[in-house]
């Protein structure tokens, strides 16, 4: 297959009906779980993998990765390619097929598709693109990003010469996804789209949706203040009522959105220094007892919120969400912490920028 620069003009978009408008959407409350305590652990080993560099993706077997190359390139290392297959790029993202048998690198230049184990190009879309994702391992749905109203989103099956829009442009400067990239929440100045990745259609949401944070894989909009913290869920609009402690709008979410992580006033002041796990499936909250962070810790959840991870100045503090534990991988500094949607129980952990990375296996 050649690599072709899909670049030129794309054959015309098919007519696409607006989304309706959700049909009387629902309210849920939460129920308050049982706090989550935890016992101590083993340390955990953590294995170098790369020096002075940034990662931007984790193959699902951990054996290939993408990370910042000399300039404004990248390099997709693989067991077959272990000094890397270069790529320029500019402010780049990437991620890999559910099979790891394709690689997708994004940026404000272009997208790029790449056979993992021959390291070979196999296709190339000229422009600036907002976000993309693999809705199978051979096909590939992604909007552009512009703050003009010609940004477009785009279905490409590999191996086809160009990528096909679906649905009608608009301005898109942030763009939020489901890993499979059937729901897409997209944002520019005061407008906000609820977009269908399966047909591209797509309806313009209402004035109170403004504001919030949105979660990364565009399912939610949280509000979290004073009054305490509620969600819109995507596409239907459904409510749903966490509770009302004073809560920070400093949210962490797994990369399905299905938990999120928040900071709360656990005591009769309203300072928000104790911590809870949001269960969205579940419609429960946990308290977490026992879950420490210092000036400058840096959170995140592996997929399906298996995992806590603080990064610190003197290592990597994990908390198991599964088994209670908290466990240390020791380095000073271990700021960085990498989660990545196919390792539920992996981290790369990473020094001060540029940064030494580190793989780390949560057993």
């Amino acid at each position: 297959m050649g690599a072709p620069d899909a670049g030129a003009p794309a054959p015309l978009a098919a007519p696409v009906a607006p989304l309706p408008p959700a049909a009387a959407p629902s309210t849920v409350g939460f129920s308050v779980g049982p706090v989550l305590e935890f016992r101590g652990g083993a340390s955990l080993k953590i294995v170098p993998i790369a020096q002075q560099t940034a990662i931007h993706a984790l193959s699902p077997d951990a054996k290939s990765w993408i990370i910042d190359g000399p300039g404004n390139t990248v390099k997709l290392i693989t067991p077959a390619s272990p000094q890397g297959v270069s790529h320029p790029v500019w402010v780049p993202r990437a991620l890999f097929s559910d099979d790891g048998k394709r690689a997708l690198v994004f940026s404000t230049s272009d997208l790029a598709i790449f056979d993992v184990q021959s390291g070979k190009l196999l296709g190339k879309h000229t422009g600036a693109i907002c976000n993309a994702r693999f809705a199978g391992p051979n096909e590939i749905v992604f909007h552009g990003e512009s703050k003009e109203a010609d940004a477009r989103f785009w279905r490409w099956a590999v191996g086809a010469p160009a990528p096909t829009p679906m649905g009608n442009p608009r301005a898109a400067e942030t763009c939020h996804a489901l890993p499979d990239g059937s729901t897409w929440l997209i944002e520019s100045y005061a407008e906000r789209w609820l977009l269908d990745g399966r047909t591209g259609g797509a309806r313009a949401l209402t004035p109170p949706a403004q504001g919030g944070v949105l979660s990364t894989a565009g399912n939610r909009l949280c509000t979290a203040d004073d009054r305490g913290f509620s969600c819109v869920r995507y596409p239907d609009e459904r409510t749903e009522r966490v509770w009302t402690k004073p809560t920070s709008d400093t949210l962490v979410f797994d990369g399905g959105g299905t938990h999120a992580l928040i900071t709360y006033a656990g005591g009769p002041d309203t300072v928000r220094d104790s911590f809870a796990l949001v269960d969205f499936a579940a419609l429960s909250v946990r308290p977490l007892r026992g879950v420490k962070a210092t000036s400058g810790s840096l959170f995140a959840l592996t997929p399906g919120a298996k995992l806590l991870t603080i990064g610190s100045g003197s290592g990597l503090h994990v908390y198991d969400l599964e088994r209670g534990q908290k466990r240390f991988a020791a380095h000073r500094p271990l700021y960085g912490n990498h989660v990545f949607p196919h390792h539920p129980r992996r981290i790369v952990a990473g020094t001060d920028e540029p940064m030494d990375l580190f793989l780390v296996d949560v057993p």
